[in-house]
This record gives C-alpha cells, sequence and structure tokens, in this order.
C-alpha cells in the first residue's frame, strides 16, 4: 500500500545521460571523418585528398533558384555527391578532359555510381546547351542546368576558385548537402579524383 508520504513525493528526474552520450559518440566520427577529409588534419599524407580545398565551402542551392527551383527540389531530396562542371562555347580542350575524366570515373565507381551525379552547367545559353545535347549519346549520365554567368562568377567570387576558365577550367565536387567543398583541373589524374570520391562515399551516410 502507498502511504501519504509516498504519494507527495515528486517523481524522479529522468537521467538523460546515457542518451546524450549515445548520440555524441554516433556524431563524432561522422564530423571527425569530414574534418579529415576536407582539411587533411590527422590524415596520413599518403592517403591526403587530392583535389584543391574551397574556402570558404559555399552552398550551390543561390545558383539553382528561379528556373532551377525544380532542380534545387531534386538536390535537397536525393542527397548525393556531385560534381559540377561549367560549360562554355566553345567546350575547350580542358572543358572536354573534364567531360571525359568525370565520365570514367563515374562508370569506374561501380555499385557506388548512383550516389554520385554528375552535372554540367551551362554558362553560354543556347549555345552551350546546344554542344551538351551534341554529346548526349557519349554521356547519357550527364544532368544539365543552365546558370547566368554572371551569377556564377558572383557565387565564384565568395570563394578561392579562380574566375576565369579560360585560363584555368576545373570542376568541382558537392558534398550531399549541397557544399562546393574541393575543385579539380584536368591537371588532376582520374585516379586521384577517384580515390577522393571512394573516401567521400565510405565516410558519409548512404541515403540511396
Amino acid at each position: 500500500m502507498t502511504t501519504l508520504d509516498e504519494a507527495q513525493q515528486p517523481p524522479a528526474k529522468r537521467n538523460n545521460k546515457p542518451l546524450i552520450a549515445i548520440l555524441l559518440i554516433s556524431i563524432f566520427p561522422i564530423l571527425a571523418a569530414y574534418t579529415m577529409f576536407f582539411t587533411g588534419v590527422g590524415v596520413p599524407a599518403d592517403t591526403k585528398n587530392k583535389g584543391y580545398l574551397i574556402t570558404p565551402a559555399v552552398n550551390v542551392s543561390v545558383l539553382l533558384e528561379g528556373d532551377n527551383a525544380s532542380v534545387l527540389n531534386d538536390w535537397q531530396t536525393h542527397k548525393k555527391w556531385r560534381l559540377l562542371i561549367p560549360v562554355q562555347a566553345p567546350c575547350n580542350q580542358a572543358c572536354q578532359d573534364d567531360l571525359y575524366t568525370s565520365r570514367q570515373v563515374h562508370i569506374r565507381l561501380g555499385e557506388k555510381s548512383t550516389r554520385v551525379q554528375r552535372i554540367a552547367v551551362s554558362l553560354n545559353g543556347a549555345q552551350s546547351d546546344q554542344y551538351l545535347a551534341d554529346i548526349a549519346k557519349d554521356h547519357p549520365q550527364l544532368k544539365n542546368i543552365s546558370v547566368d554567368p554572371n551569377d556564377w562568377n558572383a557565387w565564384l567570387a565568395q570563394t578561392n576558385l579562380p574566375t576565369e576558365l579560360d585560363a584555368e577550367h576545373f570542376y568541382i565536387l558537392v558534398d550531399q548537402e549541397g557544399y562546393a567543398m574541393m575543385w579539380y583541373t584536368p591537371a588532376i589524374h582520374g585516379n586521384d579524383l577517384l580515390k577522393d570520391l571512394k573516401h567521400a562515399l565510405k565516410f558519409s551516410i548512404d541515403y540511396e
């Protein structure tokens, strides 16, 4: 039988410390992996990322407003790693090399290729759109978005990325949350890009 004194006792406070500890244990490895991958801190020299770190990391959502709103919605729904490949008209040799290298690396990812998407960023309207249409058979998995070159350059100006593609063509690795993290030039071998992608996939959540 419950006594009067027992009935008047306040309920015992719930101890949330074990739950907090479990959450920290779950989150810490992911944060540590991201820090190691994108800064190289704590990573042996022979396994450091091969691309160039973008500082600061910027989100691509600003490029996907307006006409690309449906694309933005798809990106937020399907969390993939993405390679943004800017395409001008004409697409010079460096531009073509980036399209070819990224395609071959995407194929070599095998069953993990579904977690990566290649995006051609058309910067010259109808001219670059036509070029991408002409090469579609050779790049069946390549997705296209059109971006005003002024918006593209303003976006790049926030970072340490070069703004003149004619001087140094490059493509960009974007993480699953839409942040541009690394950039690559044709001088970086496809095997190096493949290593970086495999590393990124290994230390990130598989949403597919």
